[in-house]
């Protein structure tokens, strides 16, 4: 089911498949383009991220923090697995902490410091 986000932005969950690691993934689409794609595992109220990309061309229009920001509204605990380090200001400016210099960031409800 498609989830709409701000303006026309949507998330599209796409079928699990075993083939490709067993994991949620999801597109990101605005006005029918797709700009970008997501992939996720969902066990319960928490989120772990493996990856989140915005396509070059559509990058820094706000998409991947609108993704996160309803993330964040959906589940009590997100992490992102393995940050790399140029996309350390991105989850830091979301509100996530850095997990004991593990290369994981957190967040959880009640973290929120910024969105």
């Amino acid at each position: 089911m498609r989830t709409q986000l701000d303006g026309n932005l949507e998330l599209i969950p796409l079928p699990r498949a075993r083939e490709i690691g067993d994991y949620d993934s999801f597109d990101i689409e605005t006005g029918g383009i797709q700009v970008g794609k997501a992939r996720c595992r969902i066990e319960g109220a928490t989120l772990t991220i493996f990856s989140i990309g915005i396509y070059p061309e559509f990058q820094r229009r706000g998409y991947a923090t609108a993704v996160i920001g309803h993330f964040k509204r959906q589940y009590d605990c997100i992490i992102a697995d393995r940050v790399r380090y140029s996309a350390r200001p991105f989850w830091q400016a979301m509100g996530f902490r850095e997990e004991a210099n593990s290369g994981d960031f957190s967040w959880r409800t009640g973290d929120d410091r910024i969105n």
